[in-house]
């Protein structure tokens, strides 16, 4: 009885793995063509990607590149005081960014 349930699974467990490999090789074939699309022809579309992420970085380079430091502090006199402030706070050393002086 037993031997005659193992041979009754045979057919249906070949027949779920010849599906999952057909599935496999319908996976495959859909993404060789994409790659084909992306990468065939005159102008191809990943050719233009890869141009325009190196446009982007090579603007951006140059911004940074040109960019000047920013002006933390802010100094005001009036009579015999002095006040400066400094706008870029240090996160390490927290300090009170307002220095008040008399002359």
């Amino acid at each position: 009885m037993k031997q005659n349930m193992s041979r009754a699974r045979l057919p249906r467990l070949a027949n779920r793995r010849a599906v999952l490999g057909q599935s496999m090789i319908e996976y495959i074939v859909v993404l060789m063509v994409g790659v084909l699309v992306l990468v065939a022809g005159d102008d191809p579309p990943i050719q233009k990607l890869a141009a325009a992420i190196h446009e982007y970085y090579t603007d951006y380079s140059y911004g940074m590149s040109i960019a000047q430091m920013p002006n933390c502090y802010w100094e005001k006199s009036a009579l015999s005081i002095t006040i400066s402030v400094d706008k870029c706070i240090d996160l390490k050393d927290p300090e009170w960014p307002v220095d008040v002086t008399f002359n």
